[in-house]
């Protein structure tokens, strides 16, 4: 008896210990709850129901110190006899997770139970029980739990062990607060200074032109295209003089060629079949120099950037044997073109 009173007293010391480790945590909670099960005995008792009531003190955040006083009315095996039992116990649970609505918990504490004899002779006998035991609790909000757990109560005075499993409802108060959050860093407030369409944190053409289409780095758009112009006017009969009505066309080559200044044209001086061949080609060279010498003084195009070559009577581009095809044949050509590089705009 004195070594099972020496164990009782080992365990309380433990509980006391880890109270008074918890009793210096920053946050603590209170839980009462009301339970209700059944009791499977080891001796000559039959199995009955039991309720009960508890109050729970939230130790750390996983430590529970809980105190519980329940009761049961069962009757002998044989004969009949009433009996009743009172329980008041005092027991640890451990919650092994804490972060979600299920929580798992082991449990262990000691405690005193009375049983009261109800026969002709009433009589009574008090036991020290340890117990063992293991549940989980649900969240069902606003601070009410379910619980429920199975226990093993082993008497150190009369050597048997019941076995309980009970449910019951919780309400929490002073539910434990929550870590201290950690600071909340704003992001960054993103600029587009030029209003591309850009963040300036990508933007790597500032000052781009909101008129201008931009890539994903802010950088206008570039299309490349070519462009071009063509000379054809028409002369008289054995003359090399630019008749006023074609002014215009080579007034308008000048100008492409002053817009792009890395652009050469070459003009080609060309007859009808009328005349020997070395009259035509002089007057086809006469022709094409006629235009070259219009570009460069009326126009200021560098001397360097026109040639000029007659080709005679060699390319007709139409019938010499009537008067419209040698009217065609009697003229200057020339072409020039240029890649030229934009940049895209909005709409």
């Amino acid at each position: 008896m004195a070594m099972k009173h020496t164990q009782v007293l080992a365990l309380s010391a433990a509980i006391a210990a880890v109270i008074s480790t918890g009793a210096n945590a920053d946050n603590h909670k209170v839980e009462i709850h009301a339970d209700a099960g059944r009791t499977f005995f080891d001796d000559s008792l039959k199995d009955a129901n039991n309720w009960g009531m508890g109050v729970g003190f939230g130790l750390t955040e996983n430590w529970m110190l809980d105190l519980v006083a329940s009761r049961w009315d069962s009757e002998t095996q044989s004969g009949g006899v009433d009996v009743d039992g009172t329980q008041y116990r005092m027991d640890m649970l451990y919650h092994i997770n804490t972060e979600s609505a299920w929580r798992p918990y082991v449990a262990f504490g000691v405690g005193d139970q009375e049983r009261e004899f109800n026969a002709a002779d009433p009589s009574s006998e008090r036991d020290t029980l340890l117990n063992l035991g293991a549940g989980i609790k649900r969240s069902l909000g606003d601070s009410w739990q379910f619980r429920t757990d199975v226990r093993a109560f082993n008497s150190l005075d009369n050597e048997y062990t019941d076995l309980a499993v009970t449910a019951g409802i919780g309400f929490v108060f002073g539910e434990a607060s929550a870590p201290a959050a950690a600071p909340v860093v704003a992001a960054p407030v993103e600029v587009d200074s030029d209003g591309d369409g850009v963040f300036d944190s990508k933007d790597q053409c500032p000052d781009t032109p909101k008129t201008h289409k931009v890539d994903a780095v802010g950088c206008s758009l570039k299309l490349t295209e070519t462009v071009a112009i063509e000379l054809n006017i028409t002369f008289d009969t054995a003359k090399s003089i630019i008749k006023p009505e074609f002014e215009a066309e080579v007034a308008k080559l000048a100008t492409f060629m002053n817009q792009y200044a890395d652009t050469v044209v070459t003009v080609e001086g060309h007859t009808d079949s009328q005349g020997s061949d070395a009259y035509n080609q002089k007057l086809s060279q006469s022709r094409a120099d006629a235009v070259k010498a219009a570009l460069i003084t009326k126009y200021s195009i560098g001397a360097d950037r026109v040639n000029a070559i007659g080709f005679g009577e060699a390319k007709p581009i139409a019938d010499n044997m009537n008067a419209a095809g040698r009217e065609q044949n009697r003229r200057v050509v020339g072409q020039v073109s240029t890649a030229v590089t934009k940049t895209e705009t909005r709409n």
